[in-house]
C-alpha cells in the first residue's frame, strides 16, 4: 500500500549498475524512517506535511539492541551534504565503541528527492554492525545517545562535522581532505593573495611532513601555516628581486595547541614561528638548531617540540622557509608580551645565527718551523728553576675537531713522569697524540732539556658562536688551561698578546654587563676589528665602550653619531656607498693624527658598513680638524 504510494526520485547516474536494487534499497529505508501518514501525498494536509517533514530532519533510528551476540542497524535520512554519508559511517564505526572500530556488515546509501515532501535533495542511508560481546552491547548503549547528537550536528553542518571528528581524532586522509577543501575556499575568497601557487606549497608540505606531525594538529592551524608558508615565500621573492645583494627575513608567529595524542590526554600550548629568509653566499646554512638558539637568547626556558621542524629551501632563487614549534619548560602558555618580544628582536637574532659553511683547511705542519720553536724554547731555559715553556698552534679543524701542534719544552728532574703518563692520569676532555720526545741538551751537564711534541684534539662544539663559527681564542685558552692543569705551570710563549687582548675584551665585556651579553657576537667582531692591532691590547676599558655604544646607536638608527669630552673624541657611521671608505681614510690620513692616539675599525652588519675613529686626544683645535672630516658639506661629498 505504501509502496504504491510513495513517489521519489532516485538519484543515480550510473548506467552500468543495476538501479533497481538501489532504487528498491532506498525506498525501503525512507519507508522505515518517514512515517506513514507523510508518504501519503494528500493536497489537503500537504503544506503542514511540508514544514513538519523540514522540522524532523535529520531523521536517526537505530534497531533494538537484544542479547550479544547481535547486530545493530542505524538508518539516516537528512538533507543532502557533501560527505555526509561519510561522516555517518565513520562515526558508527569508529566511535560507536571508542577504543576499536566495530565490524561493519552492510552500509547503504544513496540521494533520493521525495518531491511532495521537500524540494531539497536527500541522503539516505543504512550501517549495520555487529557487536559481539555483552560488554560491547552495554558500551553502545551508553554511547548511543551521544553520538545520535554528534551526528545530528555533523549531518547538517560542515563546521560541526570537522570539529566533531578532531576532537575525537580525525583520520589521516580524512584530515588531508578537509585541508584541501580550506585551501580551495581560500583560493576562491582571496583571489588576489593566492593562486594555483599555494597548491604546490600545500601538496610539498603534506608530502613532506610526518604524519605524527598532522595527527597532533587541527586542519584549521595546518591550512592557516600553509597559507602563511606560501606568503611569506611570495612576499621574499618580491623583496630579493628588488634588492637581491640585502639580506631579507620575515618571522610570524602562530599560537595554537597541540591536540591528546599516544599517552597525552590533555591539550598543549605552543608557539609556531615561522621564518622565510633569503641566502647571500653558496655555503650558508640555516636549520632547526640555528632557530632555537636564537629564540632561547630571549625565552631560555623553551624547547623545540620534536615532530615540528619543516624546512623548504628553493636553490634556484636561494629563498628557504622553516617552521618550528616551541613550548615552555613549565607546560604554560606564551604571553603576548613574550611574543612581541620575539616579534622586535628575533630577525636581527637569525640574521647573526645563519652558519657560514666552510672547507676543511689542509695545511700540512712546517717540520723546519717545528724544529726552530724546540730551539727558540730550549734558549729559554737558563736556570733549573725556569718552568716548562711551550708553543701551542693551530693545525687543522676537522668535522667535529679541532686539533693543536704543542710544542713543550722542561728542565727533566729526577723520576719525572712522561707527559704521556700525566694525561693518561689525568681526567681531561682533551685527546693526546703523541709525536717526539727529544733531549735538547743540558744544564750544568746534569739536567736535561726535554722536548715533546704532540698533537691535541678537542671538541668544537663547546667553541661554537651564534653563527656557528668556531671561537679559535676560546678554544685556545681552554686546551692551555688543561696543559697547566695536567703538566703544571708553564709560559705560554707565542701567546703574549693573545692573553693581553682576552684580558682587555674581558674588561670590556664585564664593563658592559647585559648588553654585552645580548650583543655578544657583534662585541667580538668590533674588537678584533680595531685597528691599528696593538691598540687592542693597550686601550682602556671606558673609550671602548663608548665606542661600542656609538657603534649601537648608528646600527639602530643607521645615522651617523659623534661624541666628544675633554679626552677624547668618537664617530661612527654608515657608509652605504664602498667608494666612500677609501676617500673617507684618505681624509683621516690627511690630519697626520698620532698612531698611538688613534682607533678605527671596518664593521659590516646586516650587509651594511659602518666605519668608526676614536682619537685620543685633548687638543682641540686637532678635535675640531677632526669632526670637520664628518660635518657638512663633507658628508654630501663622501654619501652623496
Amino acid at each position: 500500500m505504501f509502496a504504491q504510494q510513495l513517489e521519489f526520485d532516485f538519484e543515480f547516474g550510473c548506467p552500468e549498475v543495476n538501479a533497481e536494487y538501489y532504487r528498491d534499497g532506498a525506498q525501503d529505508l525512507i519507508q522505515r524512517l518517514v512515517p506513514h501518514f507523510m508518504l501519503e501525498s494528500t493536497a489537503m494536509h500537504l503544506a503542514g506535511q511540508r514544514a513538519q517533514f523540514a522540522d524532523m530532519l535529520p531523521l536517526i533510528s537505530w534497531s533494538d539492541l537484544s542479547k550479544a551476540p547481535c547486530t545493530l542497524s542505524v538508518l539516516l535520512l537528512c538533507k543532502y551534504r557533501l560527505n555526509a554519508c561519510n561522516f555517518f559511517y565513520d562515526m558508527i564505526s569508529r566511535w560507536l565503541l571508542p577504543q576499536r572500530r566495530v565490524n561493519v556488515e552492510v552500509f547503504f546509501a544513496s540521494d533520493v528527492r521525495i518531491p511532495h515532501l521537500s524540494d531539497d535533495l536527500l541522503s539516505v542511508a543504512e550501517i549495520v554492525v555487529y557487536l559481539k560481546s555483552a560488554q560491547d552491547v552495554e558500551e553502545v548503549r551508553r554511547n548511543l545517545s551521544t553520538i545520535e547528537t554528534e551526528i545530528r550536528l555533523g549531518v547538517v553542518s560542515n563546521y560541526h562535522a570537522r570539529r566533531i571528528l578532531e576532537f575525537k581524532g580525525l583520520s589521516s586522509d580524512g584530515k588531508t581532505a578537509m585541508i584541501q577543501e580550506k585551501i580551495g575556499s581560500l583560493i576562491q575568497s582571496h583571489s588576489k593573495d593566492f593562486d594555483q601557487g599555494i597548491f604546490s606549497q600545500m601538496q610539498q608540505f603534506l608530502v613532506t611532513c610526518r604524519e605524527e606531525f598532522k595527527e597532533g594538529r587541527d586542519y584549521h592551524h595546518i591550512s592557516r601555516m600553509i597559507s602563511n608558508l606560501y606568503s611569506l615565500r611570495k612576499i621574499l621573492k618580491q623583496n630579493v628581486k628588488a634588492s637581491p645583494s640585502k639580506r631579507h627575513v620575515s618571522v610570524k608567529f602562530l599560537k595554537t595547541r597541540l591536540l591528546p595524542t599516544g599517552l597525552s590526554t590533555t591539550e598543549k600550548p605552543v608557539l609556531g614561528v615561522l621564518v622565510g629568509l633569503n641566502f647571500l653566499g653558496e655555503h650558508e646554512l640555516f636549520e632547526e638548531s640555528h632557530l632555537i638558539t636564537a629564540i632561547q637568547k630571549y625565552l631560555p626556558a623553551t624547547r623545540t617540540i620534536p615532530s615540528s621542524p619543516f624546512i623548504d629551501r628553493d636553490t634556484d632563487v636561494s629563498i628557504q622557509t622553516l617552521y618550528l614549534e616551541v613550548e615552555k619548560v613549565n607546560g604554560l602558555d606564551f604571553s603576548l608580551d613574550e611574543v612581541q618580544c620575539l616579534r622586535a628582536n628575533l630577525p636581527d637574532q637569525i640574521k647573526g645565527h645563519i652558519e657560514q659553511l666552510t672547507h676543511p683547511i689542509f695545511m700540512p705542519r712546517n717540520e723546519e718551523e717545528v724544529l726552530r720553536n724546540i730551539m727558540a724554547l730550549s734558549r729559554q731555559l737558563r736556570y733549573v728553576h725556569d718552568m716548562p715553556q711551550v708553543i701551542l698552534s693551530f693545525d687543522e679543524q676537522s668535522k667535529n675537531d679541532l686539533s693543536f701542534t704543542v710544542i713543550l719544552v722542561r728542565i727533566l728532574k729526577e723520576n719525572a713522569p712522561t707527559v704521556e703518563e700525566l694525561f693518561s692520569k689525568s681526567c681531561t676532555n682533551l685527546k693526546y697524540f703523541s709525536d717526539r720526545v727529544r733531549r735538547v741538551g743540558h744544564l750544568r751537564r746534569k739536567y736535561v732539556k726535554e722536548a715533546t711534541v704532540f698533537r691535541i684534539l678537542v671538541s668544537s662544539r663547546a667553541f661554537l658562536r651564534n653563527d656557528h663559527s668556531v671561537d679559535f681564542y676560546k678554544a685556545r685558552e681552554h686546551v692551555l688551561h688543561e696543559l697547566t692543569r695536567i703538566v703544571g705551570e708553564m709560559r705560554d710563549y707565542n701567546g703574549g698578546i693573545i692573553y693581553k687582548q682576552n684580558e682587555v675584551l674581558g674588561a670590556l665585556k664585564a664593563s658592559l654587563g647585559r648588553i654585552a651579553v645580548s650583543h655578544n657576537v657583534l662585541l667580538e667582531k668590533f674588537f678584533y676589528s680595531l685597528m691599528p692591532m696593538e691598540m687592542r691590547t693597550v686601550l682602556d676599558t671606558e673609550p671602548l665602550k663608548q665606542l661600542f655604544l656609538l657603534l649601537l646607536q648608528a646600527k639602530k638608527t643607521n645615522l651617523q653619531h659623534k661624541k666628544q669630552d675633554a679626552k677624547r673624541s668618537l664617530v661612527v657611521t654608515p657608509v652605504h656607498d664602498v667608494s666612500v671608505r677609501g676617500r673617507l681614510a684618505c681624509a683621516i690620513e690627511k690630519l697626520a693624527l698620532p698612531v698611538h692616539q688613534f682607533v678605527s675599525f671596518f664593521l659590516e652588519i646586516n650587509q651594511t658598513l659602518f666605519v668608526g675613529y676614536l682619537l685620543l686626544s685633548e687638543d682641540s683645535e686637532l678635535c675640531a680638524r677632526f669632526f670637520e672630516v664628518f660635518s657638512p658639506p663633507a658628508p654630501l661629498q663622501l654619501f652623496g
